[in-house]
C-alpha cells in the first residue's frame, strides 16, 4: 500500500498528538482495491460499462449496467474481505432522476459462476437506454480510512478529526478510480456500514461506485455481512445510494 506519510503530516499540523494518529492508523487502516481505467500496472480484473456478459438463462436486468470484476483476478491480498475466489460479478444501477429514493429495484447484482457460458447483450436482446463507454479496470492495492470519524471516535479525542483528515488528503494517498472493492465507504451523509440498521451481522462494505448524474455526486455502496460473503451468500447483499 502507498505511504500514509501525508495523512501524519496534515494531522501533526492540526495539532493532533503523534501517538493517537499512530493508534488511529494501527487500529482503523484497512486495504482495499481501487479499480480505474488508466493503466498503472496493477493487473486488469474487470470492465466497465459497455453490455454485460450473462448466461442465457439470465435475464438482464432493465438497468444500466456499471462493471464486471473477475474475483479470480482480485489478488487475495488487495482487501481483508472473505471473497469468493472465483466467477464474475455484476453490478447494474439507475441513480438518474434520484432513482433510488423513488423506485424499488433500482439495483442489482449478479454472481456468474467461473466456467458459464455467457454472452454479450442488453435487456430483451434489445440496445439498453443507457450505455457506459467500456474500459478495462486496472487494480491497485490502496489503504482506505474513515472520512467521517462518527462510528469510529471510541477512545480517539480526536477521532472527527482524524477522519476530516482523510477526507481531505486521501486523493494524494489513493490513486483512485470509479470502483472500490472493500475498505470504508466514502460517506457524504450516511454510513452505509455503520450508520444504516441493516440487521444483526458483522456488516462490511462489498463495493463502491462513484456517479455523476446531471452533475449531482453521489456514491452507490453494496453492503454483506461478512459471513454471507465468506459462505458466497450474495443475495444477501443491499445496496445504498448517498449523495453530496
Amino acid at each position: 500500500m502507498r505511504s500514509l506519510d501525508p495523512f501524519r503530516d496534515c494531522a501533526r499540523d492540526l495539532g493532533i498528538p503523534q501517538d493517537e494518529v499512530e493508534r488511529w492508523l494501527d487500529t482503523n487502516v484497512r486495504p482495499c482495491a481501487s479499480l480505474g481505467g488508466l493503466p498503472t500496472g496493477g493487473p486488469v480484473v474487470g470492465r466497465f460499462g459497455g453490455l454485460p456478459r450473462l448466461p442465457e438463462d439470465e435475464p438482464v436486468p432493465d438497468l444500466p449496467f456499471l462493471a464486471s470484476i473477475d474475483l479470480a483476478a482480485v489478488p487475495p491480498d488487495a482487501t481483508d474481505l472473505p471473497l469468493p475466489t472465483d466467477g464474475t460479478l455484476l453490478f447494474f444501477a439507475d441513480t438518474s432522476d434520484l432513482a433510488p429514493m423513488r423506485r424499488r429495484g433500482w439495483s442489482r447484482l449478479v454472481h456468474v459462476p467461473a466456467g458459464t457460458p455467457v454472452s454479450e447483450r442488453g435487456p430483451g436482446d434489445e440496445q439498453p437506454r443507457q450505455v457506459h463507454q467500456a474500459h478495462d479496470l486496472h487494480l491497485e492495492i490502496d489503504p482506505s480510512l474513515p472520512n467521517r470519524g462518527d462510528h469510529y471516535s471510541e477512545g480517539f479525542e480526536h477521532g472527527d478529526e482524524l477522519g476530516e483528515v482523510w477526507w481531505d488528503i486521501a486523493g494524494e494517498v489513493q490513486k483512485g478510480g470509479p470502483v472500490q472493492i472493500g475498505g470504508y465507504p466514502w460517506v457524504w451523509n450516511n454510513d452505509a456500514v455503520r450508520g444504516t440498521d441493516h440487521g444483526p451481522g458483522d456488516w462490511v462494505l462489498l463495493a463502491e461506485f462513484g456517479t455523476d448524474d446531471d452533475g449531482l455526486l453521489g456514491t452507490i455502496h453494496w453492503v454483506i455481512r461478512r459471513e454471507d460473503l465468506a459462505a458466497g451468500r450474495l443475495a444477501g447483499t443491499v445496496a445504498c445510494y448517498d449523495t453530496a
